[in-house]
């Protein structure tokens, strides 16, 4: 029996086809915002008919849900493969690998902050979801490394929680705004030098012994 025919299994086509429209509306919705976005612009982007989408997400806003959730797996998947990890990693060493695998996502797909920046916050609904999928699951991976940080003095500040969004927020901010950044100091478009600057100016300042 061939393998696609199995019950219960999937097609690899079909996962590559929903993976596509995925890539392509978070593109989409990064650029437009979700009101402004077109499924049969996003369904063009990938190579689809726009019926397909409407087929396999339901509609728009169900293709967006579905946009949040991958995004929130993929970020999961890679904090959770990092360095870091390791019992004998001191704390303020594995917050700051961890904060910069953060960064490091962030700036692989500059789609990622931008999404939610344009839209994430600007329903309440796609804020929730948004907020359920990956907000919530990225910062309860964090505030164990959080914890230990602080409980071992190696995080300079009385609240790290807040130091930890206002970083989370600060690289998305950044990267999105890397073009204007980079008039101010064009050694900033060389990518790696753009990264380290992240670390020192967002990272360093508020990590001992990282």
């Amino acid at each position: 029996m061939p393998v696609n025919s199995r019950r219960g299994r999937r097609p690899a086509d079909h996962d590559d086809t929903e993976n596509r429209i995925r890539r392509a509306a978070l593109r989409r919705f990064a650029e437009s915002g979700f009101d402004a976005a077109r499924l049969r612009d996003i369904a063009a982007d990938a190579g689809v008919d726009a019926a397909l989408i409407s087929y396999r997400f339901g509609s728009k806003m169900g293709l967006w849900k579905a946009v949040v959730e991958r995004i929130g797996t993929l970020m999961l998947a890679r904090l959770t493969t990092a360095g870091g990890a390791s019992e004998t990693t001191p704390p303020g060493i594995a917050l700051a690998e961890q904060m910069n695998v953060l960064i490091d996502i962030n700036c692989d797909d500059d789609a990622i902050p931008r999404f939610f920046l344009r839209d994430a916050g600007g329903n309440a609904e796609r804020s929730q979801w948004a907020f359920t999928h990956m907000s919530r699951p990225v910062l309860d991976h964090f505030m164990p490394f959080v914890e230990r940080a602080h409980a071992a003095d190696h995080v300079s500040a009385p609240m790290p929680e807040l130091v930890f969004l206002t970083f989370a927020y600060g690289v998305a901010v950044s990267v999105v705004r890397r073009d204007g950044i980079v008039t101010f100091v064009p050694a900033l478009a060389d990518d790696r030098a753009f990264r380290q600057s992240l670390h020192d100016s967002l990272i360093a300042p508020h990590i001992r012994h990282g």
